[in-house]
């Protein structure tokens, strides 16, 4: 009598558990190239909004006749009166430029009454209907005339680095003196004064400073001649 050929139609629980293990192990290995590669998009898309926002400056301040950028209350939120002069609220994509794609990790910082200064001030940085409409965005805008003061009377920036300056398409008007011998007024050019930065608060990460892969710290910044860069010390040490 002829024995018939069985073909086995299920994997033993030692080849499952070497399969689980490879999975495992491709994943560990891949996970970190991943985690880098979108946090380079990040950073890239990121870059992109400033570079669109700052040509719209570029091309506001061309039409102005004094060849002067926008000018705000403060240098950060609200700024509806930017929003309108570069006519964001007609135009969909430049809006969206306006909210950099880590703004959602931001916001708990921003929120934050307590940790980070100004003790007991908030902000909102992410893209909502509400925040379009007041005017909140999540970049700082460097063309302003008054540091932010808050409740408690505190300053929204350290008034001996930060201090309030008109842009102008070829120079820079000041509209604050210098406070002391040590905190002159940095003089710099065009290609390293600051038009738009990531948000960032004292003590808080930055919106691409978390570690991934050899990524870690720094601001997304576009200047004064138009290009955007990575800056990676200290805004209060690096701001020009």
């Amino acid at each position: 009598m002829r024995k018939r050929n069985r073909t086995r139609t299920a994997f033993t629980l030692i080849e499952l558990l070497v399969v689980i293990a490879i999975i495992s192990l491709l994943m560990a290995i891949l996970m970190p190239v991943l985690q880098v590669a979108r946090f380079r998009a990040y950073q890239t898309t990121c870059a992109s909004n400033l570079r669109q926002v700052n040509l719209a400056l570029i091309m506001y301040a061309q039409d102005d006749y004094e060849g002067c950028y926008p000018l705000e209350p403060t240098e950060h939120n609200p700024h509806p009166d930017l929003l309108d002069k570069l006519h964001a609220y007609e135009n969909g994509v430049l809006t969206n430029a306006f909210y950099c794609p880590q703004a959602g990790y931001m916001e708990a910082f921003a929120q934050n009454p307590d940790d980070y200064v100004p003790t007991g001030g908030i902000d909102s940085v992410i893209d909502t209907p509400e925040n379009r409409q007041i005017g909140n965005i999540t970049y700082i805008y460097w063309s302003f005339s008054a540091n932010k003061m808050e409740a408690s009377g505190l300053t929204w920036r350290d008034p001996k680095f930060f201090y309030p300056r008109q842009l102008l398409l070829d120079d820079i008007q000041w509209l604050a003196e210098a406070y002391d011998d040590q905190h002159p007024i940095p003089k710099a050019p065009l290609s390293e004064r600051w038009v738009l930065s990531d948000f960032f608060r004292k003590k808080a990460p930055f919106p691409h400073g978390r570690k991934a892969g050899n990524l870690e710290g720094g601001v997304n910044v576009t200047f004064l001649d138009g290009h955007v860069d990575r800056v990676w010390k200290r805004p209060r040490d690096n701001w020009r």
